[in-house]
């Protein structure tokens, strides 16, 4: 099987809704090499991943191995014998998407960060439409990640240097996802330029860590559109976080329209992370066509309300993040009309991790018992208020 942006085909519209797939860096670092990248494929489809949605296998850092006399990028010789090329026709074959990996800069982060020399002259300064041709056209990647390492060491100007990458991109597979890799948001000339763009330095799997993202990524609601998101970072559930932890990492990455790229081993997933993960109520909440961010309404210090609107702000459908961050379980409750529902009218409630459905109610005030580092995923169906909160800055 060919993806649709093969050579003689129609070229495939890019993804209005953040991409899900998998990503090799949280888990692997540079130590990638084919093998670990088709058994990653393969198990992307036999574990159900793929049916529930992930498509992307994205390679990052690692893959390289130097230039040839006329400047052209060569994959490792040792990680992978076979070529690039053949590993996306590998990952095409079942189905599924390739991605990829460079720096804005001359060098790669891994060059020096994980001392993985190779690196050295991998970025794309000074080859960018050759490596773009190589790298979208030639190897027929469908991702792209474009890191910053190699620009802030030449202290290059993020937005110049992005947007000839991003112009680049477009002219030569339009088709292409680009990722800006700035570590914090570039601000909003990426907007329109960038299908995701990295809020944040590096994830770490740790409660804390998902925190902070969360929080950064917090006021940036307005600039998530369809087809441009904010993304928080690869997912560290199943890399060694509780139960409760990962459940509540995975709904506010959901929650936050943010792309679910998996950043653990799939071939080592307990049935656990595989049932967080396929939730397909919460990713439906993350695939939602009208993609529109979570906002914070309610901050009460470790208790807070997080909402957002479905389909449309006057839909009547509204999910609902109560998030406990502390460390004791405490009860959480919010008003209906204050997510922009008449409760009046009535509403019903479902619990999307506990898959519990609850009739008919007009209570104005709603309550829930959540655990510590945890959360309560609700969905309510009733009659939206004129003028509610989602529909006003």
């Amino acid at each position: 099987m060919q993806p649709e942006s093969s050579p003689g085909k129609t070229a495939r519209s890019r993804p209005q809704t953040p991409i899900m797939g998998w990503s090799s860096w949280n888990n692997f670092h540079v130590n990638i090499n084919e093998d670990i990248i088709k058994a990653q494929a393969d198990h992307m489809v036999s574990s159900g991943m793929q049916a529930a949605g992930y498509t992307y296998i994205n390679i990052d850092d690692g893959f390289f191995g130097g230039r040839d006399a006329a400047g052209n990028l060569l994959a490792h010789p040792v990680r992978f014998p076979g070529g690039m090329k053949a590993l996306s026709d590998y990952i095409h074959a079942k189905g599924l998407l390739a991605g990829i990996y460079s720096d804005a800069g001359i060098n790669t982060c891994a060059s020096y960060w994980d001392k993985d020399t190779v690196g050295v002259g991998m970025g794309l300064r000074g080859h960018e439409a050759q490596d773009m041709r190589r790298l979208l056209q030639e190897w027929n990647y469908d991702f792209i990640k474009v890191d910053w390492c190699g620009g802030d060491w030449l202290g290059l100007d993020e937005q110049t240097q992005y947007t000839l990458i991003g112009n680049l991109i477009r002219q030569i597979r339009p088709d292409v996802v680009y990722n800006v890799c700035r570590w914090k948001f570039p601000g909003q000339w990426v907007v329109p330029l960038a299908d995701s763009w990295r809020v944040s330095g590096d994830i770490d799997n740790t409660f804390a860590s998902v925190m902070h993202i969360v929080d950064l990524n917090a006021d940036l609601w307005k600039y998530a559109s369809p087809g441009h998101v904010n993304d928080m970072d690869m997912l560290q559930v199943g890399r060694g976080m509780s139960y409760e932890e990962d459940k509540t990492h995975f709904s506010m990455w959901c929650m936050l329209s943010s792309p679910l790229l998996l950043g653990n081993d799939l071939r080592s997933m307990t049935p656990e992370t595989i049932g967080i993960l396929t939730n397909k109520e919460l990713i439906a909440l993350n695939q939602d066509r009208l993609v529109y961010q979570a906002r914070r309404l309610y901050d009460n210090g470790d208790l807070e309300v997080w909402a957002k609107p479905l389909q449309s702000t006057m839909s009547g459908e509204v999910a609902v993040a109560l998030l406990n961050r502390s460390a004791k379980a405490a009860a959480i409750t919010f008003r209906p009309d204050s997510v922009g529902l008449d409760a009046a009218k009535g509403y019903t409630l479902r619990d999307l991790w506990e898959k519990k459905a609850y009739g008919t109610s007009t209570k104005k005030e709603v309550g829930f018992n959540v655990p510590a580092h945890g959360v309560v995923v609700l969905k309510l169906v009733g009659t939206s208020k004129p003028y509610n909160v989602f529909q006003y800055k």
